[in-house]
């Protein structure tokens, strides 16, 4: 269902694409999407109203695990941001297209830099966040704040555990490998402000995916 997604997604963008122009209009399109999904992030401040319709709107559209996570996450973005949602479908597409982002922020790691993910670390690095939340170490209105948090993962049809391995996992997994990759970058970027370095590597991920899709 992914894959397919996918493909009709870029097969949208990149139809009528000419093999001998370097820089359709339909690349541009692309590369403008996916550095529009990766400024707005949104907050996560929603109501639980909000989640209610994020999860009704992915189960009218028939998806199911990473894709209905991943429609979940982006409506909420949509709220959170104050963006308007024209529609499911348009949510939709943002959801595929940051799938395919932070596939290829991985795959670039690895393939351009030889980082590989470190599951040992990614373990510790999870366990770490969450062993506060479950053994109640935090204040009354960090409490507060995480109730939001509980009753998405419970919407999701997820325990807390589950909610941090799997809707959240990609953050923790940014986070161990980024511990790697960032002095290589700041050596490559011949940059030394990790944010400078974010934009600039997060550019590199989008540009490998409109020459990959064209």
């Amino acid at each position: 269902m992914i894959k397919k997604g996918l493909l009709l997604l870029i097969s949208i963008l990149l139809l009528s694409a000419c093999n001998n122009n370097s820089d359709t209009s339909e690349q541009k399109e692309l590369r403008e999407k996916l550095i529009d999904i990766t400024q707005l992030a949104g907050d996560f401040e929603v109501e639980k109203g909000d989640i209610d319709e994020a999860i009704n709107e992915a189960a009218s559209l028939g998806l199911q695990g990473e894709e209905k996570d991943w429609f979940v996450r982006s409506f909420l973005i949509f709220i959170s941001a104050g963006k308007e949602i024209k529609t499911k479908e348009e949510v939709y597409e943002d959801s595929q297209l940051r799938m395919l982002y932070e596939r290829t922020w991985q795959d670039l790691t690895f393939e351009r830099y030889g980082v590989e993910l470190d599951e040992e670390r990614l373990q510790e690095i999870i366990e770490m966040t969450l062993n506060p939340i479950k053994e109640e170490q935090i204040s009354s209105e960090q409490k507060e704040e995480l109730e939001i948090l509980f009753y998405l993962a419970d919407a999701l049809g997820y325990s807390i555990d589950e909610f941090f391995y799997r809707f959240d996992r990609h953050h923790y997994e940014r986070w161990a490998i980024g511990e790697k990759l960032y002095p290589l970058l700041e050596e490559e970027y011949e940059l030394k402000d990790n944010q400078e370095i974010s934009n600039k590597y997060r550019m590199e991920v989008i540009d490998e995916i409109v020459k990959t899709q064209s």
